[in-house]
């Protein structure tokens, strides 16, 4: 008699392209009823503000129903100025991390993104969030938070015109100059016990934000996920086999400068 084939379990990605978290909760909620947990090996949400999970019980049930849920949550330290207009204060948004591991059972399932560092110039003046990572790791290590994912603003024409008409070029950068920053975030990283992953980042590991063999370890039931390189990612992403129920139509309504989702 023929063995019957196991039918490989999602990871669902919530989502890449938009921040369904923060915008967009119902239809996260109607997407996700479309992936029975029975089929989902874990559901890995991506915001800038989780206070939907904290205070939305219809996307709580939800989320409830999955086995495992993983957060990547980005706090970069611009919360509520003018490049992250709509994204409360960090204080705000650290201060939401305590239910948030409550809510996923286990501070591993939450890594913190600090993305993008942004260095800008204009009007006779410079800013940067680079210097904020020291204070943002011992603030955020103090939850049982390991692990940082790490990436720089990318230069796309559409972020280079929306940094433009409030006066903002980015800073002109080397590679060299980023491996050198790379090295002294890897510094503090490691004084505060913290695993820095560096987001498609030349000279540096590949990493994977969407990490099958992590998901698989710290599975509450222990069972694995595929561990096989995503289709359709950048060449040095690393990140492993997922579906994403996001959409760019759904833009986003943070209205973060430096966002390349947005048009």
């Amino acid at each position: 008699m023929e063995k019957e084939e196991t039918k490989e379990l999602l990871v669902i990605s919530a989502s890449r392209r938009t921040d369904l978290v923060g915008c967009y909760p119902d239809v996260l909620v109607e997407r996700l009823r479309e992936y029975p947990p029975e089929g989902a090996h874990s559901v890995v949400l991506w915001t800038k503000n989780p206070r939907n999970i904290i205070r939305k019980k219809n996307l709580q049930d939800v989320l409830a129903n999955y086995r495992q849920v993983f957060i990547h949550l980005t706090i970069t330290g611009m919360g509520g100025g003018e490049f992250e207009p709509m994204i409360p204060p960090w204080k705000g948004v650290v201060e939401m991390i305590e239910p948030l591991i409550y809510l996923v059972g286990d501070p591993r399932r939450i890594s913190w993104r600090f993305d993008p560092i942004l260095i800008v110039e204009g009007n006779g003046k410079a800013y940067s969030n680079f210097d904020l990572f020291p204070m943002l790791a011992e603030e955020i290590t103090r939850y049982g938070i390991e692990s940082c994912r790490v990436s720089w603003v990318s230069p796309y024409k559409k972020v280079l015109t929306r940094l433009a008409k409030k006066g903002w070029r980015l800073a002109n950068q080397s590679l060299s100059e980023r491996i050198t920053q790379a090295d002294q975030l890897a510094e503090v990283a490691r004084e505060y016990g913290m695993n820095l992953h560096f987001c498609s980042m030349e000279r540096l590991p590949i990493s994977r934000c969407i990490d099958g063999e992590l998901l698989s370890a710290i599975h509450p039931d222990g069972l694995g996920c595929s561990k096989e390189k995503a289709i359709g990612q950048r060449e040095l992403c690393g990140c492993t086999k997922s579906v994403d129920i996001g959409w760019y139509s759904l833009k986003c309504k943070h209205g973060c400068l430096y966002c390349y989702a947005s048009p």
